[in-house]
């Protein structure tokens, strides 16, 4: 967003009670949203605010708003037909399940969930059968067990792009207050 994308937005604020002096804070707290986003917050700031907002509230109403203004793109399907349908029964249930179609992750490692699951020390019966071989990082002696460290896809995996820019918000959590002698 420019400085004049700011102050034409903000100008509508004017009728507002408390109307700041100069907008300068606000264009240094706020100039990293996108337009489209802060527009859409000053309309929601007009509809339900008496005061002029501080930089804050309007990223707290960017977050209102954002989904509005921004919606998701759907996603390409990622399920594909089997040549093949099989039918498979659930053990110890009895329930007959049909499978006409595989899904596909964009990684084979994570399954698009970020986390490579890993095993450290020598295979037991509790080792699923996806787990590679890895070292926890630990020094001393200790039992063989699973761990899981960041997956190498986990910044530029689609699935978890889209879901962190789903999950983005503009307004940060205020700071705990402390109370007593520092």
């Amino acid at each position: 967003m420019t400085r004049e994308q700011l102050e034409k937005h903000l100008g509508r604020l004017m009728v507002l009670r408390g109307v700041p002096a100069g907008t300068d804070s606000h264009w240094e707290a706020l100039q990293d949203m996108p337009e489209d986003v802060f527009a859409a917050a000053v309309g929601y700031a007009l509809k339900s605010r008496e005061w002029f907002p501080v930089p804050a509230e309007l990223r707290m109403d960017a977050d209102q708003v954002r989904r509005d203004v921004r919606p998701m793109a759907p996603e390409e399907p990622r399920d594909v037909p089997l040549e093949q349908p099989f039918t498979v029964t659930v053990p110890h249930v009895g329930t007959v399940v049909a499978i006409a179609r595989e899904w596909r992750y964009y990684c084979d490692i994570c399954s698009d969930g970020a986390w490579d699951s890993r095993w450290c020390g020598a295979r037991t019966p509790a080792t699923k059968p996806w787990q590679g071989d890895g070292d926890c990082g630990r020094h001393a002696t200790h039992e063989p067990h699973e761990f899981v460290s960041r997956c190498a896809c986990r910044d530029t995996n689609p699935a978890l792009v889209r879901k962190r820019e789903n999950q983005r918000a503009y307004a940060e959590k205020p700071a705990e207050k402390r109370y007593g002698r520092g």
